[in-house]
């Protein structure tokens, strides 16, 4: 009886070995994840053609980075070890594809979605920064025995009151009574106001100013705001102008409440503001990255 001897394993079976594996567990791919990643592919790719800016979100910042490429990497050993433990294709669809829509829809939905407020107020922006700044704006002429006017522009609250027409015993011109006419005593006082510019590559346009009540109560107002969405937008007020970040000593007023429109966000009971600069900061809190900001300066 002849023997048949089985010849040692080379050096070039053994290296086939990981080759052989990764082919076996390629070949447990079925057809229905073929199916499911084809179209999960092809609906990414729509949403880049119809909003190309969705491209430029994994590369703002450190952060972006990790969590797009760290999460990429996750789900690819998650894939590897299923195939390995042969978890049942189904299985393994819902598990990889049900947190990637989540995350997905989190973080794209905004480029699509706007979330419009419309919250309002006794007075305006527009309104009590046109008064400050025509009344002084408006020189006096030698006729009337003033003098003119230079220099800064005080706050709408230091302007003085107009003069009583009886102790001059002249007509007041109704077009000159009707651009020095203060704020109500009774109503919210402008205390600064600014613009917003956007920031990291966000768009945003918009006013942005303080106001305090008659109580002394601080509201930090925007109107005709109109920026780009993003997800688990923060507002913060920042001192210091132009502020691309939240330090500590920032004042955190809660979530944004829409993209666009017209919103009030209340100061905590009690703030004081010194006089000076801030920044009114639209800040994306999971990515730690700023979207607009506006210098507002408190006289």
């Amino acid at each position: 009886m002849t023997k048949t001897s089985i010849p040692p394993a080379t050096d070039r079976d053994r290296g086939s070995a990981p080759d052989s594996l990764v082919r076996e567990l390629i070949g447990r791919i079925t057809r229905l994840e073929i199916i499911v990643g084809a179209l999960v592919a092809a609906v990414l790719l729509l949403l880049v053609l119809i909003e190309p800016n969705i491209l430029e979100a994994p590369f703002e910042n450190e952060r972006t980075l990790l969590f797009t490429f760290g999460g990429t990497v996750l789900a690819a050993v998650a894939l590897v070890a299923m195939l390995w433990f042969r978890v049942p294709a189904v299985v393994r669809v819902v598990v990889l594809v049900v947190p990637f829509a989540i995350v997905n829809w989190w973080l794209v939905s905004p480029y699509f979605v706007d979330d419009t407020v419309d919250e309002g107020f006794s007075t305006s922006i527009s309104q009590q920064a046109a008064t400050a700044g025509e009344t002084p704006a408006t020189p006096a002429t030698p006729e009337d025995g003033g003098e003119s006017v230079s220099g800064s522009v005080p706050p709408a609250t230091e302007t003085p009151p107009p003069a009583d027409p009886e102790s001059t015993g002249e007509e007041p011109s109704s077009t000159e009574d009707e651009l020095a006419t203060p704020p109500p005593a009774n109503g919210p006082a402008l205390l600064g106001a600014g613009q917003f510019v956007g920031l990291a590559g966000h768009s945003g346009t918009g006013d942005a100013g303080i106001f305090e009540n008659p109580d002394g109560s601080l509201v930090l107002r925007f109107e005709n705001f109109d920026i780009q969405n993003g997800p688990d937008l923060e507002v913060y007020l920042v001192p210091g102008p132009d502020q691309t970040s939240p330090p500590e000593g920032s004042i955190h007023l809660g979530a944004l409440k829409g993209n666009i429109g017209d919103q009030n966000y209340e100061l905590p009971p009690g703030t004081e503001l010194a006089p000076g600069a801030y920044t009114a900061l639209v800040w994306c809190e999971a990515f730690s990255v700023e979207f607009v900001g506006a210098t507002i300066v408190v006289g």
